[in-house]
């Protein structure tokens, strides 16, 4: 019996992703206990970890030419606007590269609807991981500018109301 890659149980490169978006969120309550009360999540990581999935990581086509580095953002939303037609979504959280050293950063890319990702900006180096949230509602894409998550001024609302009813797409597994 084939399983998907969707189905596919948890590696340690998302477990450690896991625990560092943890991490970051216990510091957030630790350093900000006074923060507003009323909002739906207290910072980025809150939101991470309640809708976050994580997404395997697979070759990417031979096709895939590299978008521009440090633009990731609006790299994998250009890059699933452009190809709407094969059901891409953008993705944004934090991804796990080993280049030599593990870094757990800040990142975007595209999602298939089996929950594999396609990353446009990076290549497919063994040992990546990605954690993050699916974003089906093409609006909410970041074509210029940073991230949902990393930018103050798209941040803050996401943090206070939480995303629109059928913003996000059901792919990936559960944190």
């Amino acid at each position: 019996m084939t399983t998907s890659p969707q189905s596919e149980t948890r590696t340690f490169g998302e477990d450690e992703l896991v625990a560092v978006i943890r991490q970051h969120a216990e510091l957030q309550e630790r350093a900000y206990s006074t923060g507003p009360k009323n909002w739906v999540y207290r910072s980025q990581f809150h939101l991470l970890l309640d809708l976050g999935r994580r997404f395997t990581a697979v070759p990417s086509p031979h096709d895939l030419i590299g978008m521009p580095d440090r633009l990731c953002y609006s790299n994998a939303a250009r890059y699933a606007l452009e190809h709407r037609d094969e059901s891409l979504v953008y993705a944004e959280g934090f991804a796990l590269t080993r280049a030599g050293l593990d870094f757990h950063l800040p990142h975007a890319w595209c999602v298939r609807p089996d929950g594999t990702v396609l990353d446009p900006t990076w290549d497919d180096a063994p040992g990546r991981a990605y954690v993050g949230i699916p974003v089906a509602d093409p609006q909410l894409w970041p074509v210029e500018g940073g991230g949902l998550l990393a930018d103050f001024e798209r941040t803050l609302p996401l943090l206070r109301d939480g995303f629109p009813e059928g913003a996000l797409a059901d792919v990936g597994r559960p944190v």
